[in-house]
């Protein structure tokens, strides 16, 4: 399959077309899917790589939570999170509470264990997809 001019046989009466891929898992809730590659930087595929999850959280909210969840520099390092502190620029704002409480978490997005997919439809041709890994 790896040797230039392979073509997926397609069945036409499966009309299930060629496969397709997704590498990444969805994001964990309340995170957002980003590109760690920097403008120009894109993916193989000719389309942005969304390797990253992402979300702004206030730390100080709930400073137990947070640090029951991210307040271990090692274990994030070992999954790596990388905390970045928000530095909103309104020291003007002497009201403004939220003034170095806000951060941006960063994490790797979850690899599919089945990244290669079919979309088969079923006896009442709605689509259903169908994962799949060439590796086993």
């Amino acid at each position: 399959m790896a040797k230039p001019g392979f073509s997926w046989p397609i069945c036409h009466e499966a009309e299930a077309g060629k496969p397709g891929y997704e590498p990444y898992e969805e994001c964990p809730a309340g995170m957002t899917a980003v590109s760690s590659r920097t403008d120009g930087d894109r993916s193989f595929l000719g389309r942005d790589d969304k390797d990253q999850c992402t979300k702004t959280v206030n730390q100080c909210s709930n400073r137990a939570a947070f640090r029951t969840q991210f307040g271990d520099a090692r274990e994030n390092e070992r999954k790596g999170v990388t905390i970045r502190q928000i530095n909103q620029n309104n020291d003007n704002d002497v009201f403004n509470r939220d003034n170095g409480c806000m951060v941006q978490i960063t994490q790797p997005r979850p690899r599919r264990a089945d990244p290669y997919y079919f979309d088969i439809p079923n006896d009442k041709g709605v689509k259903q997809r169908t994962w799949f890994n060439l590796n086993d």
